[in-house]
């Protein structure tokens, strides 16, 4: 069905990780690592991947620095960080550097797994009103950064910010013309 990187350092959370996906997407194929060097040699290897969760705080990240080089070396690749940081300013800011969503690691199962079937599907969503990220700064954000795709429909999914990024072909029907580049909506 899909081919997903998790790339987290603790494999019990990738155990649990994988599970959820198991459970929520039968048949998908599921490759596991545990540092951002072993993530990207795993992207450029495998360049048919539906989905990278990644973790924000594994060994080579270096904060979001770490999903910078991985969008601009893999930028047909959605990434999705998976992380136990809450701050909405560094969620906003996955997004501005790439990120299609975001999921804390507080989340329930069932919200995880709505998240990434909504990221898969390319469905828009984003929290309430109430719980969602705040514009940075003018010195928060870098220069030159385009800002972060909008959302639209509130998420039922506690702790689960999703945006879609771009199109993406279905894991069965892959064309040469799908875009390899991020797009907003």
């Amino acid at each position: 069905m899909y081919k997903i990187l998790i790339a987290d350092d603790h494999p019990l959370f990738r155990e649990a990780i994988c599970n959820v996906i198991s459970s929520g997407f039968p048949g998908s194929e599921l490759l596991e690592t545990c540092d951002l060097d072993s993530a990207l040699a795993i992207a450029r290897e495998q360049d048919d991947l539906d989905l990278i969760l990644l973790d924000l705080n594994m060994p080579g990240m270096h904060g979001l620095n770490g999903l910078i080089t991985l969008r601009n070396e893999s930028p047909s690749i959605p990434v999705v960080i998976v992380s136990a940081e809450e701050d909405k300013q560094v969620v906003l800011q996955a997004i501005t550097y790439g990120a299609v969503g975001f999921i804390t690691k507080s989340s329930p199962r069932a919200s995880m797994t709505e998240a990434i079937e909504q990221i898969l599907a390319a469905t828009s969503t984003c929290p309430p009103t109430s719980s969602a990220p705040t514009t940075p700064s003018p010195a928060a954000t870098p220069r030159n950064t385009p800002s972060p795709p909008s959302c639209s429909t509130p998420s039922p999914a506690s702790n689960c910010w999703c945006w879609n990024a771009w199109p993406r072909a279905s894991p069965t029907n892959r064309s040469p013309t799908t875009s390899t580049s991020p797009k907003p909506r």
